[in-house]
């Protein structure tokens, strides 16, 4: 509660109304470099452009400087601004107490002159940082224009999720006080590193946003989709060996290792490996935008383009 009232006393001041603010707003992240992909023709608003990331010495290096040149008209630009997915760093970038900080904040503003928004993507937030990066938020807000719109993209979370971590470093409620847009990242159901399986299942996602929109504004609410697919390996067959156990793999598998005084002993052999891909289509994309465009929301982000089905945007209804 104390955190609460506190991010309150902080925010409200600094927080405007956005007038004359359009519903259904489509965003779709954009890469440096890959701005031949993005569509002659599309419904999209903004464009996400990832994006700018905080070197060890606090200052934004790559991305965007300045929003591209694109073959849509009327589009919004929004600077995206990352770190490195290291908490250790997260945690010296965010400490009030140390002179990066405030450099970074420095470095957003004097980037973003000529974009319409800012979004801070930090993923890598301890959960002992949490009051430090929701202040971090906080102090970004306060620094841009009236005029920027300052968005944030947080990690996807549910009920069950939240109950068994409930003091992590994404607090919707409070992320929501301060922020003109939150957009929740609804994918990666299966990461890299993990199970073989969908990457954003629509009950999966239905659970997603239920809990989202029980926490944040849905004026505010932006609910991400994807566009890729992700392979999964179920043998690993990269590892590190006891010698017993080289000598043993030679004998099962009758071959013969070279040797040398130089390099040491060598043996090579091929095997059969399964993999598991799951990607996303048009049907499961369009139960997902049809699931969001029933719902209230502000609108969906798309993860991002070039990576899209073939004629997607053709498809996706105007």
């Amino acid at each position: 509660m104390k955190r609460i009232i506190f991010l309150l006393t902080l925010t409200c001041s600094t927080l405007i109304p956005l007038s004359a603010q359009c519903a259904n707003e489509i965003w779709a992240y954009l890469y440096k470099g890959e701005e031949k992909y993005f569509p002659t023709t599309s419904p999209i608003t903004d464009v996400a452009c990832f994006s700018a990331s905080v070197d060890g010495d606090g200052r934004l290096t790559g991305g965007h400087v300045t929003p591209p040149s694109l073959p849509t008209q009327n589009l919004r630009y929004h600077l995206v601004v990352t770190i490195p997915w290291n908490t250790t760093l997260a945690h010296i970038y965010l400490n009030p107490e140390l002179p990066l900080r405030d450099r970074i904040i420095a470095d957003i503003v004097e980037r973003s002159k000529g974009f319409d928004g800012v979004q801070i993507d930090f993923e890598s937030i301890d959960a002992a940082d949490a009051t430090n990066y929701l202040r971090f938020l906080a102090a970004v807000k306060r620094a841009l224009p009236k005029d920027k719109l300052f968005s944030v993209a947080v990690m996807a979370r549910w009920k069950e999720y939240r109950d068994a971590n409930p003091t992590d470093a994404f607090d919707y409620a409070s992320i929501n006080m301060i922020a003109d847009r939150v957009v929740v990242m609804a994918y990666d159901e299966h990461a890299r590193g993990g199970t073989a399986g969908p990457i954003a299942s629509l009950p999966w996602c239905q659970k997603i946003y239920a809990y989202a929109v029980q926490n944040i504004d849905s004026d505010k609410l932006i609910m991400g989709i994807p566009l890729y697919g992700r392979s999964w390996q179920k043998e690993t067959t990269t590892r590190a060996f006891r010698n017993q156990e080289i000598w043993s793999d030679l004998n099962t598998r009758q071959v013969e290792a070279s040797s040398s005084a130089s390099t040491g002993g060598h043996y090579a052999y091929s095997t059969k490996v399964n993999i598991d891909v799951y990607f996303e289509n048009l049907p499961s994309l369009n139960a997902k935008m049809e699931l969001y465009e029933s719902k209230p929301t502000q609108g969906i982000a798309f993860w991002r383009i070039g990576q899209e089905p073939l004629n997607f945007w053709e498809e996706i209804p105007k």
